[in-house]
């Protein structure tokens, strides 16, 4: 069994989710500064790559992952890795859990 490095915090976001030539929207049900946890009725494989746009709570803009990488899939919840954001995206990514890790 492998450790996360950063542990996930429990969240409700709306969010976006494109795969190839497929979109599908679901909830965000955690996440980490390396990765997250979503329903959503989108089927995905194992190391499937993907693009999400998290609508978090009293910010503008949508939180943008480039690319992502399903770590582990079952039913209608799947776990992921992110592997590319902007630098900005990162450092608000570091803000969302910093300020959800608080309101737990």
């Amino acid at each position: 069994m492998t450790l996360r490095k950063y542990g996930r915090v429990a969240v409700e976001f709306p969010v976006s989710l494109s795969l190839a030539f497929c979109r599908a929207e679901g909830v965000l049900l955690d996440i980490s500064l390396t990765g997250c946890r979503v329903k959503s009725e989108l089927e995905v494989e194992k190391n499937d790559r993907l693009g999400l746009l998290i609508l978090v709570p009293g910010y503008d803009n949508p939180l943008y992952i480039n690319q992502a990488s399903i770590r582990w899939a079952n039913n209608e919840e799947f776990g992921m890795e992110f592997l590319e954001m902007e630098l900005t995206d990162r450092q608000r990514l570091h803000e969302v859990v910093e300020k959800s890790a608080r309101s737990t």
